[in-house]
Protein backbone atom coordinates (compact mmCIF):
# COMPACT_ATOMS: atom_id res chain seq x y z
CA UNK A 1 0.00 0.00 0.00
CA UNK A 2 1.22 3.30 0.15
CA UNK A 3 3.42 4.82 2.50
CA UNK A 4 3.42 5.01 6.15
CA UNK A 5 3.02 9.11 6.07
CA UNK A 6 0.12 8.91 4.45
CA UNK A 7 -3.27 8.55 6.58
CA UNK A 8 -6.64 8.48 6.18
CA UNK A 9 -8.57 11.22 9.30
CA UNK A 10 -10.77 13.84 9.66
CA UNK A 11 -14.22 11.78 9.30
CA UNK A 12 -17.52 13.58 9.32
CA UNK A 13 -21.07 13.07 8.02
CA UNK A 14 -24.38 14.11 7.06
CA UNK A 15 -27.18 12.19 8.10
CA UNK A 16 -30.70 12.95 6.28
CA UNK A 17 -32.20 15.61 8.45
CA UNK A 18 -35.62 14.30 8.78
CA UNK A 19 -35.82 11.52 11.36
CA UNK A 20 -38.45 8.70 10.06
CA UNK A 21 -39.98 5.42 11.56
CA UNK A 22 -40.47 2.74 9.12
CA UNK A 23 -44.12 2.84 10.19
CA UNK A 24 -44.31 6.27 8.36
CA UNK A 25 -43.61 4.34 5.03
CA UNK A 26 -47.25 3.85 3.46
CA UNK A 27 -47.65 -0.01 3.19
CA UNK A 28 -44.67 -0.40 4.89
CA UNK A 29 -45.82 -4.27 6.39
CA UNK A 30 -47.14 -5.10 2.67
CA UNK A 31 -43.81 -3.91 1.52
CA UNK A 32 -41.29 -5.57 3.95
CA UNK A 33 -43.15 -9.27 3.72
CA UNK A 34 -42.56 -9.17 0.17
CA UNK A 35 -39.10 -8.00 0.07
CA UNK A 36 -38.06 -10.18 3.03
CA UNK A 37 -40.23 -13.72 2.46
CA UNK A 38 -42.25 -13.30 5.74
CA UNK A 39 -39.14 -12.44 8.03
CA UNK A 40 -40.03 -10.34 11.44
CA UNK A 41 -39.09 -6.72 10.98
CA UNK A 42 -38.81 -6.56 14.68
CA UNK A 43 -35.20 -8.72 14.89
CA UNK A 44 -34.42 -6.13 11.75
CA UNK A 45 -32.86 -4.16 14.25
CA UNK A 46 -33.53 -0.63 12.73
CA UNK A 47 -35.72 1.58 14.58
CA UNK A 48 -35.76 4.66 12.85
CA UNK A 49 -34.00 6.02 9.39
CA UNK A 50 -33.27 8.95 8.21
CA UNK A 51 -34.33 11.11 4.91
CA UNK A 52 -32.94 14.14 2.87
CA UNK A 53 -35.80 17.07 2.62
CA UNK A 54 -33.35 18.43 -0.19
CA UNK A 55 -30.73 17.64 -3.19
CA UNK A 56 -28.36 14.93 -2.06
CA UNK A 57 -25.59 17.12 -3.35
CA UNK A 58 -26.11 19.82 -0.62
CA UNK A 59 -25.41 16.54 1.87
CA UNK A 60 -22.08 16.00 0.44
CA UNK A 61 -21.49 20.07 0.31
CA UNK A 62 -22.04 20.12 3.69
CA UNK A 63 -19.73 16.91 4.90
CA UNK A 64 -16.95 17.20 2.76
CA UNK A 65 -16.92 21.08 4.66
CA UNK A 66 -16.68 19.10 7.84
CA UNK A 67 -13.85 17.13 7.14
CA UNK A 68 -11.88 19.87 5.78
CA UNK A 69 -12.52 21.81 8.67
CA UNK A 70 -11.89 18.94 11.09
CA UNK A 71 -8.01 19.17 9.61
CA UNK A 72 -8.55 22.80 9.17
CA UNK A 73 -6.91 22.78 4.97
CA UNK A 74 -8.10 25.17 2.60
CA UNK A 75 -10.47 23.62 -0.03
CA UNK A 76 -8.00 24.81 -3.06
CA UNK A 77 -5.33 22.41 -0.96
CA UNK A 78 -7.60 19.51 -2.04
CA UNK A 79 -5.81 17.03 -5.06
CA UNK A 80 -8.60 14.42 -5.95
CA UNK A 81 -11.96 13.64 -5.42
CA UNK A 82 -13.11 10.18 -5.19
CA UNK A 83 -16.87 9.90 -4.76
CA UNK A 84 -18.70 6.69 -4.54
CA UNK A 85 -22.14 5.94 -4.44
CA UNK A 86 -24.55 2.80 -5.41
CA UNK A 87 -25.84 1.49 -8.55
CA UNK A 88 -29.45 2.98 -7.60
CA UNK A 89 -27.63 6.22 -6.49
CA UNK A 90 -26.01 6.83 -9.48
CA UNK A 91 -29.03 6.60 -11.58
CA UNK A 92 -30.87 9.82 -9.72
CA UNK A 93 -27.37 11.88 -9.95
CA UNK A 94 -27.80 15.08 -11.78
CA UNK A 95 -25.48 15.53 -14.99
CA UNK A 96 -24.22 18.83 -12.88
CA UNK A 97 -23.63 17.36 -9.63
CA UNK A 98 -19.80 17.12 -9.74
CA UNK A 99 -19.41 20.57 -10.92
CA UNK A 100 -22.17 21.78 -8.22
CA UNK A 101 -20.35 19.85 -5.06
CA UNK A 102 -16.93 21.55 -6.68
CA UNK A 103 -17.85 24.93 -7.01
CA UNK A 104 -19.73 24.84 -3.53
CA UNK A 105 -16.93 23.51 -1.57
CA UNK A 106 -14.94 25.46 -3.17
CA UNK A 107 -12.36 22.56 -4.60
CA UNK A 108 -10.56 24.92 -7.65
CA UNK A 109 -7.87 22.40 -7.76
CA UNK A 110 -9.57 19.61 -7.65
CA UNK A 111 -9.81 16.81 -10.42
CA UNK A 112 -13.28 13.63 -9.25
CA UNK A 113 -13.32 10.52 -10.60
CA UNK A 114 -16.12 8.12 -9.12
CA UNK A 115 -16.63 4.75 -7.66
CA UNK A 116 -19.81 2.49 -8.34
CA UNK A 117 -20.91 -0.82 -9.72
CA UNK A 118 -19.99 -2.36 -6.54
CA UNK A 119 -23.04 -1.54 -4.82
CA UNK A 120 -22.69 -1.00 -1.10
CA UNK A 121 -18.86 -2.01 -1.48
CA UNK A 122 -18.05 0.89 -3.76
CA UNK A 123 -16.45 3.02 -1.26
CA UNK A 124 -14.27 0.65 0.28
CA UNK A 125 -12.52 0.55 -2.93
CA UNK A 126 -12.98 4.25 -3.39
CA UNK A 127 -10.51 4.09 0.08
CA UNK A 128 -8.01 1.72 -1.76
CA UNK A 129 -8.43 4.15 -4.88
CA UNK A 130 -7.92 7.14 -3.26
CA UNK A 131 -4.42 5.92 -0.96
CA UNK A 132 -3.40 4.25 -4.49
CA UNK A 133 -3.28 8.00 -6.01
CA UNK A 134 -0.27 9.09 -3.69
CA UNK A 135 1.76 6.99 -6.20
CA UNK A 136 1.95 10.31 -8.21
CA UNK A 137 4.31 12.09 -5.62
CA UNK A 138 2.35 15.70 -6.83
CA UNK A 139 -0.66 14.89 -5.17
CA UNK A 140 -0.70 15.76 -1.72
CA UNK A 141 -4.40 15.84 0.03
CA UNK A 142 -7.10 13.33 -1.30
CA UNK A 143 -11.08 13.50 -0.30
CA UNK A 144 -13.43 10.64 -0.38
CA UNK A 145 -16.98 10.62 0.04
CA UNK A 146 -19.67 8.47 0.04
CA UNK A 147 -23.08 9.08 -0.83
CA UNK A 148 -26.32 7.50 -1.01
CA UNK A 149 -29.97 8.86 -0.91
CA UNK A 150 -33.61 6.47 -1.82
CA UNK A 151 -35.43 8.22 -5.01
CA UNK A 152 -38.21 7.14 -3.31
CA UNK A 153 -39.85 5.70 -0.47
CA UNK A 154 -40.57 2.82 -1.95
CA UNK A 155 -36.94 1.77 -2.59
CA UNK A 156 -36.30 1.98 0.88
CA UNK A 157 -37.34 -1.30 1.71
CA UNK A 158 -35.39 -3.81 -0.16
CA UNK A 159 -34.42 -7.46 0.79
CA UNK A 160 -33.50 -8.08 4.29
CA UNK A 161 -32.86 -4.10 4.80
CA UNK A 162 -34.30 -0.47 5.29
CA UNK A 163 -32.58 2.51 3.74
CA UNK A 164 -31.63 5.54 4.88
CA UNK A 165 -30.04 8.65 3.52
CA UNK A 166 -26.49 10.06 4.11
CA UNK A 167 -23.02 11.38 3.41
CA UNK A 168 -20.34 10.74 4.78
CA UNK A 169 -16.46 11.57 3.92
CA UNK A 170 -12.59 11.49 5.08
CA UNK A 171 -9.24 12.97 4.11
CA UNK A 172 -6.30 11.14 3.20
CA UNK A 173 -2.79 13.32 3.19
CA UNK A 174 0.88 12.91 2.71
CA UNK A 175 1.58 14.60 5.73
CA UNK A 176 0.07 13.18 7.81
CA UNK A 177 -2.25 14.26 10.60
CA UNK A 178 -4.96 11.39 9.99
CA UNK A 179 -5.77 9.09 12.87
CA UNK A 180 -5.37 5.90 10.28
CA UNK A 181 -3.63 3.92 8.02
CA UNK A 182 -4.64 1.60 5.34
CA UNK A 183 -2.53 -1.42 5.65
CA UNK A 184 -4.33 -3.59 2.71
CA UNK A 185 -7.83 -3.51 0.83
CA UNK A 186 -9.77 -5.78 -1.37
CA UNK A 187 -12.76 -6.88 -3.09
CA UNK A 188 -13.82 -9.59 -4.39
CA UNK A 189 -17.05 -10.63 -6.80
CA UNK A 190 -19.57 -13.50 -6.52
CA UNK A 191 -20.96 -13.75 -9.94
CA UNK A 192 -23.70 -15.79 -9.28
CA UNK A 193 -24.64 -13.69 -6.23
CA UNK A 194 -24.88 -10.49 -8.29
CA UNK A 195 -27.26 -12.01 -10.91
CA UNK A 196 -29.41 -12.93 -7.67
CA UNK A 197 -28.50 -17.39 -8.02
CA UNK A 198 -25.68 -17.16 -4.97
CA UNK A 199 -25.67 -19.63 -2.47
CA UNK A 200 -24.39 -20.29 1.41
CA UNK A 201 -21.55 -21.90 -0.05
CA UNK A 202 -20.67 -18.95 -3.00
CA UNK A 203 -20.73 -16.13 -0.12
CA UNK A 204 -18.50 -17.82 2.50
CA UNK A 205 -16.29 -18.58 -0.53
CA UNK A 206 -16.06 -15.01 -1.66
CA UNK A 207 -16.42 -13.60 2.27
CA UNK A 208 -13.63 -15.94 3.36
CA UNK A 209 -11.38 -15.09 -0.22
CA UNK A 210 -12.18 -10.95 0.29
CA UNK A 211 -11.16 -11.71 4.06
CA UNK A 212 -7.89 -13.37 3.58
CA UNK A 213 -6.63 -10.81 0.88
CA UNK A 214 -6.96 -8.43 2.85
CA UNK A 215 -5.30 -9.62 6.15
CA UNK A 216 -3.17 -12.03 4.51
CA UNK A 217 -0.99 -9.01 2.73
CA UNK A 218 -0.13 -7.97 6.76
CA UNK A 219 0.05 -11.08 8.02
CA UNK A 220 -2.80 -10.24 10.35
CA UNK A 221 -5.07 -12.44 11.87
CA UNK A 222 -8.22 -11.39 12.70
CA UNK A 223 -7.96 -12.16 16.23
CA UNK A 224 -5.58 -9.44 16.21
CA UNK A 225 -8.41 -7.17 14.35
CA UNK A 226 -9.95 -4.64 17.38
CA UNK A 227 -13.00 -3.66 15.92
CA UNK A 228 -15.04 -4.23 12.30
CA UNK A 229 -17.14 -2.18 10.44
CA UNK A 230 -19.64 -3.39 8.41
CA UNK A 231 -22.54 -2.83 6.80
CA UNK A 232 -25.94 -2.08 7.99
CA UNK A 233 -28.24 -4.83 6.60
CA UNK A 234 -30.97 -6.79 8.37
CA UNK A 235 -28.96 -7.85 11.96
CA UNK A 236 -29.18 -11.56 11.69
CA UNK A 237 -27.52 -11.19 8.33
CA UNK A 238 -25.26 -9.12 8.87
CA UNK A 239 -23.73 -11.33 12.32
CA UNK A 240 -24.05 -14.58 9.45
CA UNK A 241 -21.92 -12.12 6.72
CA UNK A 242 -19.51 -12.09 9.30
CA UNK A 243 -19.42 -15.81 10.67
CA UNK A 244 -18.90 -17.25 7.32
CA UNK A 245 -15.66 -14.95 6.93
CA UNK A 246 -14.67 -16.12 10.14
CA UNK A 247 -15.34 -12.85 12.80
CA UNK A 248 -17.07 -13.24 16.11
CA UNK A 249 -20.38 -11.10 16.39
CA UNK A 250 -18.41 -9.50 19.54
CA UNK A 251 -15.91 -7.87 17.01
CA UNK A 252 -19.19 -6.05 15.15
CA UNK A 253 -19.63 -1.98 15.81
CA UNK A 254 -22.48 -1.42 14.17
CA UNK A 255 -26.03 -2.11 15.77
CA UNK A 256 -26.62 1.22 17.29
CA UNK A 257 -26.22 2.79 14.02
CA UNK A 258 -28.41 0.12 12.34
CA UNK A 259 -30.76 1.22 15.10
CA UNK A 260 -30.67 4.92 14.43
CA UNK A 261 -30.40 5.40 10.63
CA UNK A 262 -30.80 2.39 8.90
CA UNK A 263 -28.69 0.66 5.68
CA UNK A 264 -27.45 4.07 4.08
CA UNK A 265 -25.56 2.43 1.33
CA UNK A 266 -22.19 2.75 0.96
CA UNK A 267 -21.70 5.15 3.59
CA UNK A 268 -22.19 2.56 6.34
CA UNK A 269 -18.84 1.25 7.36
CA UNK A 270 -18.04 5.00 7.82
CA UNK A 271 -20.93 5.80 10.18
CA UNK A 272 -19.92 2.91 12.14
CA UNK A 273 -16.77 4.18 12.61
CA UNK A 274 -17.42 7.97 13.10
CA UNK A 275 -19.81 6.29 16.11
CA UNK A 276 -17.15 4.11 17.21
CA UNK A 277 -14.23 6.83 16.75
CA UNK A 278 -16.61 9.28 19.08
CA UNK A 279 -17.43 7.14 21.77
CA UNK A 280 -14.16 5.10 22.26
CA UNK A 281 -11.51 6.64 20.30
CA UNK A 282 -9.13 5.05 17.82
CA UNK A 283 -5.83 3.79 19.39
CA UNK A 284 -2.26 3.96 18.12
CA UNK A 285 -1.44 0.44 16.69
CA UNK A 286 -4.90 -1.05 17.12
CA UNK A 287 -6.36 -2.49 13.87
CA UNK A 288 -9.24 -2.07 12.52
CA UNK A 289 -11.63 -3.29 9.48
CA UNK A 290 -13.86 -2.03 7.10
CA UNK A 291 -16.39 -4.61 5.83
CA UNK A 292 -18.76 -3.75 3.48
CA UNK A 293 -21.19 -6.80 1.85
CA UNK A 294 -23.64 -6.85 -0.96
CA UNK A 295 -24.89 -8.80 -3.29
CA UNK A 296 -22.08 -10.15 -5.41
CA UNK A 297 -19.83 -8.65 -3.63
CA UNK A 298 -17.50 -8.69 -0.38
CA UNK A 299 -14.79 -6.00 0.57
CA UNK A 300 -12.11 -4.88 3.32
CA UNK A 301 -9.89 -2.45 4.29
CA UNK A 302 -7.75 -3.01 6.91
CA UNK A 303 -7.17 0.53 9.08
CA UNK A 304 -4.33 0.62 11.45
CA UNK A 305 -4.31 3.59 14.17
CA UNK A 306 -1.27 5.50 13.82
Amino acid sequence: MTADTVTVGSFACELGDLECKPADLPDFEQWWQAESNGADFTTMGCGTFRKMSGPVSGYVVATVQRTLAERGLPARQVDRVVFATTDANLAQVDRDFVAGVLEAAGLVSCVPVLMSFQQCCASVTALGHGCALFDDPAVRNVLVVAFDAAATDRERVRQFALFGDAAASCLISRDGGGELRLASSAVQIDYEGLLGRDSMVSRQQVARDTLDAVLGTTGTSIAEVTMVFPTNLYQPLTSFNAMVAGIHKSKLHFAEMLYRVGHCGNCDWMLNLIDYRDKVGLRRGEQYLSHASAPGFFAGGLLVGV
